[in-house]
């Protein structure tokens, strides 16, 4: 047996991979209604300035499928999954009611200040990997303070499932805004605030649950629904065009570890080094994800060695995500100048079909991409170098919103940062604020025009600009 040693660029690419995906993986960002199921309460906490005050300590729950439990947007995989009762310590010198507890297959977070102002934020989280353990999210602390301080209730749920199932986090978090009512008091108005696949959450829920919210942020969200996993197929697709290498995805038993951690960084180089090949394939994705824009180079880098690795989660296409993923219709497009045309690289790119049973709207409406039939404002954050969830999601997003007639009720704001949900606490204090203003005067808050070239996007709400910013160069 020959043990494959691995120096230089390959070495580099392989501990970068190991390194990133894993953190990829835990990371990512009316109507009466029917009663919830009975959940599983810890006691309540009044958490204040002390640090000796505590919350319930964590405990783990086996829960089996309950399908018929299910709401009608989410598809359960029927794995059983492992719930961990979440801790959450108090804010220093803001006094506030801690509850945490279980709801059905999942788990949950409530956090009411002692002087509540009626309103209250649900937060979606983002993609948590494929693990049976459920776990709840906090939402970040920048908002999480600002909510406090302000008054805002907020609520989180660990959803029911892991994988990229946004349905189930959009019928989880609904479940557990009816059990707020239930339980703490009917909120007067109920906002919704999503990070990555939770982006993905916050916009099946305007779109399938309208009257249930006043408003929405998504912070670097999967707008597209589905199409954010088509993009990482033709991330796939892009390179093995450009490599001359043969990726066997789909076929049953095959190692694609060698083929991306060997033959990759043999053919295209590495980002900061690439070779022609390379220079072809960082062309493609470039336009494929929004055009020359800051932070695209430094976002890619950053990205890199993750997008690949995630094609080894399900290189043989089984989940019901990857089934419905596909590149069939979509139009590549490369520079001048780098020995390829358009003509050449479309019709040469392998294309990869998705199930119809997969992608089927009326069995799945989550695994389809997302009509922008919007029921209520929505406010954006993205970065333009983030190459996990692409800015071209907004862009996809704004045409389909457009479509349905609802552009009155979208808000983008592109911030010129590299890497997946890297905010800093002013520009996303200043989006809910902006946002919960919008929904209680009426009057639209401003944005940034995703539609056409973002060479120098982001400068108006970008605070503060990164070190080394381009100022429009790229």
């Amino acid at each position: 047996m020959t043990t494959a040693r691995y120096t230089g660029p390959m070495r580099r690419f392989l501990l970068a991979w190991f390194a990133v995906l894993p953190l990829l993986l835990l990371a990512s960002c009316g109507g009466k209604s029917p009663a919830p199921a009975a959940p599983t309460e810890e006691p309540a906490t009044t958490a204040a300035a002390s640090p000796a005050a505590t919350v319930s300590s964590p405990t783990a729950t086996t829960a089996a499928p309950s399908p018929a439990a299910r709401g009608k947007l989410g598809t359960s995989s029927g794995v059983a999954t492992t719930i961990i009762q979440p801790k959450l310590d108090p804010l220093p010198g803001v006094e506030t009611t801690i509850t945490t507890g279980t709801l059905d297959r999942s788990a949950y977070i409530i956090e009411v200040p002692k002087t509540w102002n009626g309103e209250l934020v649900l937060y979606a989280h983002g993609f948590a990997g494929f693990g049976t353990e459920v776990s709840v999210q906090p939402i970040p602390d920048e908002l999480r303070r600002y909510l406090a301080t302000e008054g805002f209730a907020w609520a989180a749920s660990s959803y029911s499932e892991n994988g990229y199932d946004p349905g189930i986090g959009a019928d989880d978090t609904l479940a557990l805004k009816r059990y707020f009512a239930q339980t703490v008091g009917a909120p007067k108005r109920t906002y919704l605030a999503g990070a990555s696949m939770g982006g993905n959450v916050a916009a099946l829920a305007l779109e399938h649950q309208p009257g249930e919210y006043d408003g929405a942020l998504a912070l670097c969200g999967a707008l597209g629904g589905i199409t954010q996993i088509d993009y990482l197929v033709s991330w796939v697709a892009a390179a093995e065009y450009t490599s001359g290498l043969k990726f066997p995805i789909g076929v049953p038993g095959a190692n694609l570890a060698i083929i991306f951690l060997q033959d990759v960084p043999r053919t295209l180089g590495t980002p900061a080094a690439p070779t022609d090949r390379g220079k072809q394939f960082a062309s493609i994705i470039r336009n494929l994800t929004g055009g020359p824009r800051p932070f695209f180079s430094e976002g890619f880098k950053e990205q890199y060695a993750a997008n690949f690795g995630l094609a080894l989660l399900d290189p043989e296409r089984k989940t019901l995500v990857n089934k419905a993923a596909t590149n069939k219709d979509a139009v590549y497009h490369i520079d001048p100048g780098l020995g390829l045309t358009d003509a050449q690289v479309n019709s040469g790119i392998t294309r990869f079909a998705s199930d119809p049973a997969a992608r089927d709207a009326a069995a799945h409406p989550d695994m389809v991409p997302t009509t922008g039939n919007i029921s209520a404002p929505l406010l954006t954050l993205h970065g333009t170098g983030d190459l996990f969830v692409p800015i071209s999601q907004e862009q996809y997003y704004r045409a389909k919103v457009a479509a349905a007639g609802k552009s009155d009720l979208l808000v983008q704001r592109a911030i010129r940062s590299a890497g997946h949900c890297k905010f800093s606490d002013q520009e996303t204090v200043t989006a809910i604020s902006d946002l919960v203003a919008w929904v209680r005067d009426g009057k639209k808050p401003a944005g940034d025009d995703l539609s056409g070239d973002l060479t120098n996007i982001g400068m108006q709400f970008t605070n503060p600009l990164r070190p080394n910013d381009p100022g429009g160069t790229r």
